[in-house]
Formats: structure tokens, C-alpha cells, sequence
């Protein structure tokens, strides 16, 4: 049998996600969320510092198992030869890019909760860090690819990271619109066809 303890934390997080969604981080308060879940705000202060903690406890662990599972990714995909990159990046892209959506599609209101109601929050700027990380290793691939002898163009850091920036959040445009798992996966296949022929020709490949 649960613990009481646990019970209401639960109920408590329950109630957080409620007034997250209705009215978004900023809107929401402490205040509001103890009248949800029923009980006094002393009560809730006592297991929640402030609405932030109650934030990153709803948030936290699938997002940053996705943030994770992105760079780990990218530095496998770094670990390969500068041939192997070269033959099998758009491939490996959409594999992983796959398996991301089963993440996010595995945990949506977390997802939806950051990309959409996080304003204000240490969240707001979640996607930011995966465009950082897209854009160190954009850098990194095509400076391997010329070391290498595979001559590539050259392109600017700051057209790389915009080029980033536009991608990651048309990916996670498939959550903001609320889009079915299936039909997200399609739309998304349309955004990478589109960077994948967009990246062939500034590269020159």
C-alpha cells in the first residue's frame, strides 16, 4: 500500500499539470494548485519549494532523457569515419529522428508542457540547447569531412545554427499542433526531405 506521502504528492503533480496547461507557467500559481488538489497551501509549500520545482518535477526526466539521447547520438555519429559520414548521414538522421518521436510521443505532455506553456520557467529555452548542439556538430562534420579529403563547402556558424534553429523547431512543430503520433512522424519525413536537400546543396554534395 502507498504511502499517504506519496498519494498526495502525486495528486498534487496531477493538479500542477492542470494548471499548467490551463494557464501556462507564468499564470499559474502555488495558490491555485493547492485549491485544486484540495489542500492548504502551507501543505503544498511543504513538499514543493515554489511552482518551478513543481514544474521540473513534471518536466524533467523525459526531457532530459531526450536531451541526452540527442547528444549521444550526435557523438556516435562523430565517432564514425569521415566516409561513413559522409555515405550515411541523411540515413542516420532519419533513424534517429524516428526513434525521437517515440520519446516525445511516449511522454507528449511533458513535451507540450515545455514547448508551448513553458514561458517564464527554466524551461523556456529547452530547444535552444539542442540547436547548440546541432550546430557544434555541423561545424564538426564538415570540418572532419575536409580533413579528410571529401572536399565540402564551407558554411558560417551563425547560417548553421539558423539553418538548426529552423529544423529543431519545425520537428517539434508536430507537438506544438497537437498532431497524432503517425501523422506527426509523416510531417516530420517532409521536414527532414527538405533540410536534407537544402543541407546537399549548400554543401555542394
Amino acid at each position: 500500500m502507498r504511502k499517504r506521502d506519496e498519494v498526495a504528492v502525486d495528486r498534487i503533480l496531477a493538479c500542477a499539470k492542470e494548471e499548467f496547461m490551463e494557464k501556462g507557467f507564468e499564470g499559474a500559481s502555488m495558490r491555485a494548485i493547492a485549491e485544486r488538489a484540495g489542500y492548504s497551501t502551507g501543505m503544498l509549500y511543504g513538499r514543493f519549494a515554489d511552482k518551478g520545482e513543481l514544474f521540473r518535477e513534471l518536466v524533467e526526466p523525459a526531457a532530459q532523457e531526450l536531451l541526452d539521447y540527442f547528444s549521444a547520438v550526435e557523438d556516435a555519429f562523430a565517432a564514425y569515419p569521415p566516409e561513413r559520414q559522409h555515405r550515411e548521414m541523411h540515413s542516420y538522421v532519419g533513424d534517429k529522428v524516428d526513434e525521437m518521436i517515440d520519446r516525445i510521443y511516449a511522454d507528449i505532455d511533458c513535451f507540450r508542457l515545455i514547448l508551448t506553456k513553458s514561458a517564464g520557467s527554466g524551461y523556456e529555452y529547452y530547444l535552444d540547447k539542442m540547436i547548440d548542439i546541432e550546430t557544434r556538430n555541423t561545424v564538426r562534420f564538415i570540418d572532419a569531412l575536409n580533413a579528410a579529403g571529401i572536399r565540402v563547402n564551407e558554411v558560417r556558424a551563425d547560417l548553421s545554427h539558423m539553418l538548426s534553429s529552423a529544423m529543431i523547431n519545425g520537428i517539434f512543430e508536430a507537438v506544438a499542433h497537437d498532431l497524432p503520433k503517425e501523422e506527426a512522424r509523416g510531417y516530420i519525413k517532409q521536414v527532414e526531405a527538405f533540410f536534407n536537400a537544402g543541407w546537399d546543396k549548400l554543401l555542394g554534395l
